[in-house]
């Protein structure tokens, strides 16, 4: 028993989906989905526990979170939007709203919760009546998905239009309940418009809804992590290949960031350009904009 679980634990290629029986949500009651959660927060446990890809994990589910919460506020942004708001800027320049968005979720996403002053970090990505209040809310005596579900609820009912500091919140809870050392964006893509706005009017069964989020989150970031840890190890691979001095981490870069310009690598600019081409040519980086000036690269 202990050598085939040892088996599937150490092939990620077993763990790049859920089972069926997680994801299925027919004839659903509440015990059903708060097992399926459950299961699913245990194999998404393993599989971040394993991978050598959790920053670039993380980056791209903050962008994901990001586009999710420009789409609770109004704003239409795609994800190509959102890189080109962050990734074309200059130092000092406004990023706008959709930059804003992501770069807040971001610098979320590395905020280390086993370190001193995770507070005060957390706080600052937060609106200050939020950050005020958020002290307060404490911690209910609950299972994980459900003590994040009660603090978007407590958030929302007293701060109606705070929705992505709500669900950082949440997805900060969710961390801190399992034992994890970064927040994970798992809940702002898949908590329903209608069910933050349920939520937020004092409606509804937040846990109910955190449950189905949990199940569709989870499945999406293993599907996640199993296709950036083949393309992270590709990654690796091909560095002995690079001649060129700084390569290592210019790679380092690409490694940690959804989409990067050549300009944003250690690297004088000819030699960037020169690089991320032959990252394409390898295999290993996609261009990702489509246009043949102001590129973005990315893993």
């Amino acid at each position: 028993m202990t050598q085939a679980l040892n088996t599937v634990v150490d092939d990620n290629t077993r763990l790049a989906v859920l089972p069926g029986w997680v994801t299925a949500t027919a004839h659903e009651t509440p015990d059903a989905a708060a097992f399926r959660a459950g299961a699913a927060l245990a194999v998404l446990d393993i599989v971040l526990r394993d991978t050598g890809a959790g920053t670039l994990i993380r980056d791209r589910l903050a962008l994901n979170a990001s586009e999710a919460c420009l789409a609770l506020e109004g704003r239409r942004e795609a994800t190509s939007d959102i890189r080109d708001a962050v990734c074309l800027a200059r130092a000092g320049d406004a990023l706008g709203p959709a930059g804003d968005m992501f770069a807040a979720w971001r610098k979320l996403a590395q905020i280390n919760l086993a370190a001193g002053g995770w507070k005060d970090r957390v706080a600052a990505m937060l609106p200050k009546p939020v950050a005020d209040a958020w002290s307060d809310l404490g911690e209910p005596p609950s299972a994980p998905v459900e003590r994040a579900s009660q603090i978007l609820a407590k958030v929302l009912r007293q701060f109606p239009r705070e929705e992505a500091a709500a669900l950082m919140l949440a997805d900060v809870t969710l961390a801190r309940a399992i034992g994890w050392d970064r927040p994970v964006p798992l809940f702002a893509a898949h908590v329903a418009r209608r069910d933050i706005r349920a939520i937020a009017d004092g409606a509804g069964a937040p846990a109910q809804c955190f449950y189905r989020a949990t199940v569709a989150a989870g499945d999406q970031a293993i599907r996640l992590a199993a296709d950036l840890d083949r393309r992270v190890a590709k990654v690796r691979a091909i560095a002995p290949k690079l001649r060129a001095k700084g390569s290592d981490e210019a790679l380092a870069v690409f490694l940690s960031h959804d989409a990067v310009v050549p300009a944003a690598l250690p690297l004088p600019d000819r030699a960037a350009r020169r690089l991320c081409d032959r990252l394409v040519e390898l295999g290993v980086v996609r261009e990702l904009s489509g246009r043949p000036t102001f590129r973005i690269y990315g893993v």
